[in-house]
C-alpha cells in the first residue's frame, strides 16, 4: 500500500524532536484509512457482503548528515466481515520495516535496502510480496545489476500467501491476527540493459526459492525479456521464464511462463489500449505444470486459480474522461491447457477511480467471470473502495 510521502513535517514533530536533531532533522509520517466493500457471489441472486477496513500508519526518518539514507516503517490493522462465512476477522501486520542507503562506489551509485519490504521478480507474476531480506543494485555505464536474498518465515501468513505443491497445502488459522508463514529462503540476481539498441531494454534474472520446513519444494526460475517502442506511441513488453522445480527429491521438471503485451497511447484524454497474453505451462510437450512462488490469481474464477496450466488472452483500455477520473475496461478469454487446450471461460471488468483531493480517493468496479462448463466457478463482484490519507 502506498501513501503520499509529502504528508508533512509538522509543528509537533519539530517541537518534540527539533532540539535533538536541529539542523539535519527530517521526519515524515502519516497514515490512511481505507474502505473495501464487496458484494460477491457465483451469480446475482446470491451476492454476499465482504467488508474490509484498514487503518495504517507509516514513518520515514532521514538519517542526519546522510542525504541518501533513511529508515522507514509501516504497520496496518485490518478488520473484515465476511457475510458468506458469517465471521469477522481482526488482523495486524508490519508490512514495511527497512533501512535504505545509496553510496558512490568507484563513482557508481550502489543502493542497498535491508529489512522487510516488497520484492517482485521481473514478470511480477512469480514473486510479488513482502519479504525479510537484503536487496542491492548498482548502476554501471551501460547496464544495471541487482541481487536479493530473503527469508519468509517471520511474515504474517494471513497477509502473505505463497504457493504450495498441490500435494501439500499450507494450513493456518484464519481467526488469528498474526500467524507465521511458510519458511523459504529466496535469492535472486538480475541484469538490465536500458539501451541495448535504440530505446529497447533487455533484462535477465534468476530467482530461486528453497523450502526450509516440511516436505521440500524447491524452484528455480530463469527469466529473459525485452521492452520498448515499436512505432510512434506503440510500445511492447515481453518475458519468457523457464523454471525447474523439485518436490521431495524427485526429478526436476521443466516449466514455462510466457507473457507479452502491446499498448498504444493516444493524446486524446490519456487514452490507452492494450492487448496481450499470459501462458503458464501444464503438461504440454516437454513442460510440467508451472507453479509460481507468491499466490497470484490468474483469472477471476470463484476458486481463485493460480498460474498453472492456463492461457489467458487479454484486451483492455484506460481513459481519463475528466480531470482526476481514470476509467478502465478489461476483458479476457481463458483456456485450460493443463493437458489439451480447451476453452475455459470469459471474464470482464469495468471500473473508475476518482482522485477527489490529493488525500482522498474513491473507486467503483464490476467484474464477472463466466465458466464454460462449471457454474460453481462463476463469479460476480460489485466493489466500492475509498482511501483517506492524513
Amino acid at each position: 500500500m502506498k501513501f503520499n510521502l509529502n504528508v508533512k513535517k509538522t509543528f509537533f514533530a519539530a517541537a518534540i524532536f527539533g532540539l535533538a536533531f536541529a539542523p539535519a532533522f527530517a521526519l515524515d509520517y502519516g497514515g490512511a484509512f481505507s474502505n473495501y466493500t464487496r458484494l460477491k457471489g457465483k451469480n446475482f441472486s446470491n451476492l454476499k457482503l465482504d467488508q474490509v477496513n484498514d487503518l495504517s500508519g507509516w514513518i520515514k526518518y532521514w538519517i542526519p548528515g546522510q542525504e541518501k539514507m533513511y529508515v522507514a516503517a509501516e504497520a496496518i490493522y485490518e478488520f473484515e466481515y465476511d457475510a458468506a462465512a458469517k465471521k469477522s476477522f481482526n488482523r495486524v501486520d508490519i508490512d514495511l520495516l527497512k533501512f535504505s542507503g545509496t553510496w558512490n562506489v568507484a563513482q557508481r551509485p550502489l543502493t542497498v535496502n535491508a529489512g522487510r519490504f516488497i520484492f517482485a521478480d521481473y514478470t511480477s507474476l512469480i514473486m510479488n510480496q513482502s519479504c525479510d531480506g537484503v536487496w542491492a543494485s548498482c548502476k554501471l555505464p551501460s547496464l544495471s545489476v541487482s541481487a536479493y536474498a530473503g527469508y519468509t518465515g517471520l511474515l504474517n501468513a494471513v497477509f502473505v500467501k505463497m504457493q504450495s505443491h498441490p500435494k501439500e497445502a499450507f494450513k493456518y488459522k484464519t481467526d488469528k491476527a498474526y500467524q507465521l508463514a511458510q519458511k523459504y529462503f529466496v535469492t535472486a540476481a538480475g541484469v538490465s540493459v536500458p539501451n541495448l539498441f535504440g530505446s529497447h531494454c533487455a533484462l535477465a534474472q534468476v530467482l530461486a526459492a528453497f523450502k526450509l520446513d516440511g516436505k521440500s519444494f524447491n524452484r528455480v526460475y530463469f527469466t529473459a525479456g525485452m521492452n520498448g517502442p515499436i512505432w510512434r506511441s506503440l510500445y511492447y513488453s515481453a518475458t519468457a521464464t523457464f523454471g525447474f522445480q523439485n518436490y521431495e527429491g524427485g526429478d526436476f521438471g521443466l516449466t514455462n511462463l510466457t507473457k507479452a503485451m502491446a499498448a498504444y497511447y493516444f493524446d486524446f484524454m490519456d487514452l490507452s489500449v492494450n492487448a496481450g497474453f499470459v501462458y503458464a505451462s501444464g503438461k504440454n510437450g516437454p513442460f510440467k505444470p508451472f507453479y509460481g512462488f507468491t499466490k497470484i490469481d490468474a483469472y477471476d474464477a470463484f476458486n481463485e486459480p493460480q498460474h498453472t496450466g492456463v492461457l489467458k488472452l487479454t484486451a483492455g483500455a484506460t481513459v481519463k474522461p475528466i480531470a482526476k477520473v481514470l476509467a478502465k475496461l478489461d476483458a479476457a478469454l481463458v483456456f485450460d491447457v493443463m493437458e489439451k487446450a480447451k476453452y475455459k471461460g470469459f471474464e470482464w471488468n469495468v471500473g473508475a477511480d476518482w482522485q477527489i483531493l490529493s488525500d482522498a480517493k474513491v473507486g467503483a468496479s464490476f467484474l464477472q467471470y463466466i465458466d464454460k462448463d462449471n457454474k460453481d466457478l462463476n463469479k460476480v463482484q460489485l466493489a466500492l473502495d475509498g482511501t483517506i490519507t492524513f
